[in-house]
């Protein structure tokens, strides 16, 4: 006989959380960033900005940084500052937003860059 599947309800989808979160490991710093993954309403929004015609994709990469990498909070300036360091940890980065967004692969989008 098969289980009866419960029925979601509104107060479970106010309880549920909204995105995963992940600790990252950075080797080549020996440090570590916390992101989240994204909402679809926050996947409208960036897949808007591609659509855009006065933004460009680092325009995307950029508000995708500052949506998905809770520490350190990123700003316009911390994100210039991090863009002038080696460009495999950004592109590991990019990596780990994949994977915690469900795209897997080795990099989806950090491979569009």
């Amino acid at each position: 006989m098969t289980e009866k599947k419960k029925r979601l309800t509104l107060e479970d989808l106010a309880s549920i959380p909204n995105v995963p979160t992940e600790e990252v490991f950075i080797p080549q710093w020996d440090r570590t960033i916390l992101v989240q993954g994204i909402s679809k309403a926050t996947q409208i929004k960036l897949g808007r900005l591609i659509n855009a015609d006065d933004t460009d994709a680092f325009d995307y990469q950029k508000e995708l940084l500052k949506v998905s990498v809770l520490e350190p909070k990123l700003d316009d300036d911390a994100i210039n500052m991090l863009y002038e360091k080696e460009s495999t940890v950004i592109d590991q980065i990019f990596v780990a937003l994949n994977d915690i967004n469900g795209l897997g692969g080795q990099g989806d989008l950090a491979d569009q860059f």
